[in-house]
């Protein structure tokens, strides 16, 4: 039986999105034995798995980490930021003619 390090085949992207709006993040990894993934904020587990979604308000923004380990005593990581507009403040922008689908 061979054993392989994780390694990413997939991470995930920074992102902004409006306030109430689905953030949603990828992240897969490959190695022998199966790579487990666990989502990290602020130091803190939020999720596990290959998707992280989640309905957004703006104390979610920040960076998020994926978090890859197989049992080898190695762990890698990525990471993404997520900046979730304030509803306020989109409507706002709206209000003053400003178009664009990420302000």
């Amino acid at each position: 039986m061979t054993t392989d390090f994780p390694s990413f085949s997939n991470v995930p992207v920074n992102q902004t999105i409006n306030e109430t709006d689905t953030a949603r993040f990828q992240c897969t990894a490959t190695g022998n034995p199966t790579a487990k993934i666990t989502w990290l904020k602020d130091g803190k587990a939020v999720g596990s798995g290959n998707t992280l979604s989640f309905e957004a308000n703006r104390t979610h923004s920040g960076k998020y980490w994926c978090s890859a380990e197989n049992g080898l005593k190695t762990e890698i990581n990525a990471s993404a930021y997520l900046d979730v507009q304030c509803m306020l403040f989109t409507i706002a922008l709206h209000k003053l003619g400003v178009k664009g689908e990420s302000m």
